[in-house]
């Protein structure tokens, strides 16, 4: 069976792709061919790779929208090329920006589609001032799609609850495979108070006390602080050069390089932003830095509302604190408490285990073999 798999982003970034190559490495029996839309062709040369070209700019996004809706005028024809040069028995879709585009085309052309939602894209584009205008859009084209295709699989249990209830269909949530927690012997350094992050930052503001409770702490206790960063992101940039002495830049690291920087932190911070413009968004999606912390079995700072799945994670298996406040004194105390509390290796294992397991693995295999995927069990992570 030969499966064409269209990402509107590189195969090698982090994200939605680290998530996509820990399927497809338990799914060897599966021929998927990965083409792919970014501003340049990846660095690697694996042979299932295709490079198709820059992603869509706005104008042709929304143009090609507007020829699906009759809304504004538009044209299909930069989506149509791309599906010209896609060929399977099945044509697996991330549904993100452009994603949408090509599916909805594969749909109009007759073609069997599965359907990948990391990102509800209603939240992604009310956050978005360019996009968030043309929600309008999405509500003639997003609903329909989703009941077009063959299936469906969305990135959490609280995106999945919401398909089903809003737009009646049935859809399973996956989340990035984990095979194993790695075997850790790496001390943390008792002189300094080290916080680690990877990947993007959500909302600057709420780190920006988040460090000042940081430096109170660590004035009050005597210890150096540092803030080790992983990836290469522009928010943090006017923060490190204000900061210079603390901040300290690893770059972009494969996962297996990134977790022993992290094991040898006092804790990781993870954040979800506040507010009705994200409501969405942390109530459907999942970091996937959250598995990359658990590796590490650091405990995680998760500075996000109660209602964001973040949180609910992080709180019900045990694996670090969760701050809602913004207040400084108030997360200062939070820090306290997860430096000082002691979080079992056991509980990490356990939230591999239950979020990150094989069985989703299969699960996915089995809905893109066409194999009855509903005789797997499912959860609401312990609500």
């Amino acid at each position: 069976m030969r499966i064409a798999l269209l990402t509107p982003f590189s195969p090698e970034i982090g994200g939605g792709s680290a998530q996509l190559r820990s399927h497809l490495r338990d799914l060897p029996d599966l021929d998927v061919r990965w083409h792919y839309l970014a501003n340049k062709s990846a660095a690697g040369s694996n042979p299932n790779w295709k490079w198709l070209g820059e992603r869509l700019t706005a104008t042709q996004l929304l143009s090609d929208f507007g020829a699906r809706t009759g809304f504004v005028p538009g044209s299909k024809s930069r989506v149509q090329r791309i599906v010209e040069q896609l060929d399977g028995d099945l044509y697996w879709v991330v549904g993100h920006y452009e994603g949408l585009c090509v599916a909805a085309e594969l749909r109009d052309q007759g073609k069997p589609v599965h359907l990948t939602v990391h990102d509800d894209p209603f939240g992604t584009w009310r956050r978005s001032d360019r996009y968030r205008w043309f929600q309008p859009l999405l509500s003639a084209t997003f609903p329909k799609l989703l009941r077009q295709v063959k299936n469906i699989d969305v990135t959490s249990w609280g995106m999945r609850n919401l398909y089903r209830e809003k737009y009646g269909v049935n859809c399973f949530s996956v989340y990035l495979h984990v095979p194993a927690l790695p075997q850790l012997q790496i001390a943390v350094d008792k002189e300094k108070l080290t916080v680690g992050h990877i990947g993007t930052l959500y909302q600057l503001e709420p780190f920006r006390r988040f460090l000042n409770a940081c430096k109170q702490i660590a004035a009050e206790e005597k210890r150096r602080l540092r803030v080790l960063l992983i990836g290469s992101s522009p928010e943090w940039d006017d923060l490190a050069r204000e900061n210079p002495a603390i901040f300290e830049s690893h770059g972009d690291l494969s996962e297996d390089a990134a977790v022993p920087f992290l094991a040898a932190c006092d804790l990781l911070y993870a954040m979800y932003p506040s507010g009705g413009k994200y409501e969405l968004f942390r109530r459907t999606s999942l970091p996937i830095k959250l598995s990359t912390y658990v590796q590490a079995q650091r405990p995680v700072f998760a500075h996000a509302p109660l209602d964001s799945g973040l949180a609910r994670i992080v709180g019900a298996a045990g694996v670090g604190c969760v701050c809602a406040s913004e207040d400084e004194n108030e997360i200062a105390r939070q820090i306290r408490q997860t430096i000082r509390s002691s979080f079992p290796c056991g509980s990490f294992e356990a939230l591999r285990q239950e979020l990150m397991g094989l069985d989703q693995v299969r699960q996915l295999g089995a809905a893109l073999r066409g194999e009855n995927w509903q005789a797997f069990g499912e959860n609401d992570f312990r609500s």
